[in-house]
């Protein structure tokens, strides 16, 4: 090994590891569950997308005798902008096989 060639090495190392330190972490999004006609929805927003938010109805524990059938797109939108304050654009919610609901918002300020 030359002599002189293995510190540097170590200073680069060292700057690389102090370097990851003081990257910032990805935060969470935050989740909030509301009710709409009887139902529990959980709306998230989605990390990489502003003002883009995911909402989800339970099964409600696959009980046959809860609440009536309802129509969920009105529910998701009424989850949606209940959850956040904002109001879903038209034409950009959908919904993926998983039954959660997507959608592009439209937030004040």
């Amino acid at each position: 090994m030359k002599r002189g060639a293995f510190p540097p090495m170590m200073l680069s190392l060292a700057l690389v590891v102090t370097g990851c330190a003081d990257m910032p972490l990805m935060a969470e999004p935050e989740v909030k569950q509301v009710e709409v006609l009887g139902r529990t929805w959980t709306v998230s927003g989605v990390p990489d997308r502003p003002n883009a938010f995911v909402a989800a109805r339970d099964n409600n524990n696959l009980n046959p005798f809860g609440r009536p059938a309802a129509l969920r797109t009105p529910q998701a939108v009424r989850a949606l902008e209940s959850a956040t304050g904002c109001k879903v654009v038209a034409g950009r919610l959908w919904q993926d096989t998983m039954a959660r609901y997507h959608a592009d918002m439209a937030c004040p300020g």
